[in-house]
């Protein structure tokens, strides 16, 4: 065995002790952690590596230090969850929640770019920018934010869409493009340096579901250009 391998089979092991301790199901914990059933199981089992941000959400959600999970250093656990406070605890119990987690990245994701289109308004005016630019500027960049929220919307339509009929298959698919590409837009510029991190990402699997999350990708991507204009 090599000292990787070794690695790997002594954090699986850690990894173990934490499941079994929690009591839950392989399904709750999971969940519970921000990952699919199947997602975990590989994690657990081998074929996926535990990664950093992995780690972190054991340490937040279940007070297993992250750096002892990863490396078996210093004290196995931390109190962090009774530091913080009441609001911080339920907006952790939420981003952790399969239902509610990506509604909320979504959130963040347009929150963020409509404060983009704004600050760059107020800079045009500051700038003395004509007053007609500045709101063309912002019309257009306003424009190209609902087309961005319309690749969900439609993404989400055909996930519905495969569930009325019973394609499993399709709704898996259209559940993961939207998931990737919610990342994918939220990370920007370092997404390429954690897609290959991202269980979501690796899921997409086949070279058709890829070439569709590359295309709509760089079709976000071309559009936030022009809000950042």
């Amino acid at each position: 065995m090599t000292e990787l391998e070794q690695y790997k089979q002594e954090v699986r092991e850690r990894l173990k002790k934490i499941f079994k301790a929690s009591g839950k199901s392989s399904r709750a914990f999971s969940e519970s952690i921000g990952l699919k059933p199947t997602s975990f199981h590989k994690v657990l089992t081998g074929p996926a590596g535990l990664t950093i941000p992995l780690a972190n959400s054991i340490e937040l959600k279940h007070g297993y230090r992250a750096e002892w999970i990863l490396n078996g250093k210093g004290n196995m656990k931390v109190s962090k969850r009774s530091q913080l406070s009441p609001l911080e605890i339920c907006f952790l119990d939420v981003s952790f929640s399969s239902s509610q987690k990506w509604s909320i990245l979504e959130l963040l994701i347009f929150e963020k770019l409509n404060k983009n289109i704004d600050d760059q308004y107020w800079k045009n005016l500051r700038e003395r920018v004509d007053s007609k630019i500045a709101d063309s500027k912002r019309s257009v960049s306003q424009l190209n934010l609902e087309r961005i929220s319309q690749v969900f919307r439609e993404l989400r339509e055909e996930e519905k869409t495969c569930i009325e009929n019973h394609d499993t298959q399709g709704q898996n698919k259209y559940a993961l493009l939207t998931q990737t590409l919610l990342l994918a837009t939220y990370f920007a510029d370092k997404w390429y340096g954690v897609k290959n991190e991202c269980a979501e990402y690796q899921e997409l699997q086949t070279e058709d579901n890829l070439s569709d999350f590359e295309k709509l990708h760089s079709y976000i991507n071309s559009l936030k250009e022009e809000i950042r204009e």
